[in-house]
């Protein structure tokens, strides 16, 4: 079944449903219809000798031999003996009616008159006062009702009408009732399937949409391609909407994965065609003990230049492969931005100052070694595109104006900065700005930056303007914890 179309196992479960409605349907149908036969049956047979009980009268010899001259000049009774009188019985008297077959008794089981197809059966069978009996005979089921009459009889004994009906009848219309039934319900089952097929396969065409152009585009170059249900906003148009979004992602993704491979190339090209210069210029002829000096120190520090770049590019594939294995704890990032900028300001690269300005006491969830790359990626950044004898702002602080539960640790340097239509791209891997393509750098430490922050859940925002300096502002989810300390508040 598993290797059946999504629309065989669902017709295949819709008529197996249908097949038990249409069985359970059946099943009531008879029940009911069997019940209700039944009762009708039972109803006729009550009915029937109740109405018989008006027909009988019982007359006294004298009366009777007045009113026996009377009968003989009346058609339409009959005049019985009984005792020392007579007993009179209508002709309204019915012997049969719908089957029911009715007879006159005395208490002793003697058939005074009428008819009872099964009298020697039921003989045994004691009268009940007003109420219905059945007895069983060979496969026939018969059912029974005695009424007692209100007659002054001589002997003072009473008399009885029984009438009997056999279920044949109604056993012969529930069979006409379930031919019919068996005969219509496979054809209205059949017709539902037929309809469930063609109504199946309508609703699983997009579904079809779906396959088919999922499939072009894993077979063809065209990631562009897209599911297109037409307008609705049922179940399958969101799942189209939603593969859609995924394709978007993937496209993105891959186009981003093609970046970083030609970028990365690109980057790791030229230092390398340096590094084979070299080699080649000092291997064509003798050169001085200085030449050989300065080619190996250009190969030194172009192969510097490629080890940074690929161990950048392994810390950043790390970050986005494992990124579960750096373990979060709570930590002091007062303490830490703090000690990070006091070494780094050590530097005093181009004259460019270091200020600080951190709030002590900020506890916060994250990982002791990315943080650090962070806050150095962020300060190495503001020195190589700072200006000469500048100034570098590190600032950490609560924010006391929105919410106090979150930090926010800002690097601002007064340099080149960076034009509003390449910031959207700043934090990409590789991407430089035209205005620092003459800084050395890998490319890697914004990009790094901002998959640190994330993993952290901070967000990142940058403020800039060509010539004005550049700011770049993270904002944590600090800890409430407070460990404030006097001596981590420092300004340099």
């Amino acid at each position: 079944m598993k290797n059946k179309s999504i629309r065989f196992q669902m017709t295949f479960w819709y008529a197996v449903a249908l097949i038990g409605v249409a069985a359970f349907l059946f099943m009531a149908v008879y029940w009911a219809g069997s019940a209700v036969l039944r009762k009708t049956v039972r109803d006729y047979l009550i009915s029937t000798v109740e109405t018989n009980v008006d027909q009988i009268q019982y007359a006294a010899s004298g009366q009777a031999e007045r009113e026996g001259a009377e009968a003989n000049s009346m058609s339409g009774e009959i005049l019985l003996e009984y005792g020392s009188g007579r007993l009179r019985i209508d002709d309204d008297f019915m012997n049969v009616v719908n089957d029911v077959q009715t007879a006159l008794y005395t208490s002793d089981g003697t058939m005074i008159y009428g008819e009872n197809p099964v009298a020697k059966e039921t003989e045994a069978v004691p009268f009940t006062v007003s109420r219905t009996w059945n007895v069983r005979i060979g496969k026939i089921r018969y059912d029974g009702y005695d009424r007692k009459l209100n007659l002054r009889t001589p002997d003072g004994s009473p008399l009885w009408i029984r009438g009997i009906v056999a279920e044949t009848e109604n056993v012969q219309q529930m069979r006409e009732i379930s031919g019919l039934m068996l005969l219509v319900l496979p054809v209205l089952v059949l017709l539902a399937l037929i309809a469930g097929y063609f109504l199946t396969g309508k609703m699983l065409a997009p579904i079809r949409e779906i396959e088919q152009t999922a499939g072009r585009i894993s077979e063809g170059s065209d990631l562009g391609e897209r599911i297109d249900l037409g307008p609705g906003t049922d179940e399958l148009h969101r799942l189209a909407d939603v593969f859609n979004s995924m394709f978007d992602r993937l496209s993105e993704a891959f186009a981003a994965e093609q970046r970083f491979t030609s970028d990365a190339s690109h980057e790791l090209r030229t230092p390398l065609s340096v590094i084979l210069a070299q080699c080649e210029v000092i291997l064509e002829e003798e050169h001085t003990s200085e030449e050989y000096m300065q080619a190996i120190r250009t190969i030194r520090r172009q192969g510097a230049r490629m080890n940074g770049l690929i161990n950048d590019m392994l810390d950043y594939t790390r970050m986005e492969q494992r990124a579960e294995q750096y373990e979060m704890t709570q930590l002091d990032l007062s303490g830490l931005t703090a000690e990070t900028a006091e070494s780094l300001a050590l530097l005093q690269i181009n004259g460019i100052t270091l200020e600080m300005e951190i709030e002590p006491g900020i506890m916060i969830n994250g990982n002791r070694f990315l943080l650090l790359r962070l806050l150095q990626n962020l300060i190495s950044n503001a020195y190589r595109y700072g200006k000469k004898d500048g100034v570098i702002e590190v600032r950490l602080a609560r924010d006391h104006v929105q919410n106090t539960d979150v930090a926010v640790l800002s690097v601002k340097d007064d340099g080149i900065g960076i034009a509003e239509e390449e910031q959207s791209r700043i934090f990409d891997r590789f991407y430089r700005s035209d205005a620092s393509r003459s800084v050395q750098g890998t490319g890697l430490g914004l990009s790094m930056v901002q998959k640190i922050a994330d993993l952290h859940g901070a967000e990142i925002t940058l403020e800039s303007a060509p010539g004005e300096g550049s700011c770049f502002s993270v904002r944590f989810h600090s800890s409430t914890q407070d460990t404030r300390d006097s001596s981590h508040e420092r300004n340099a």
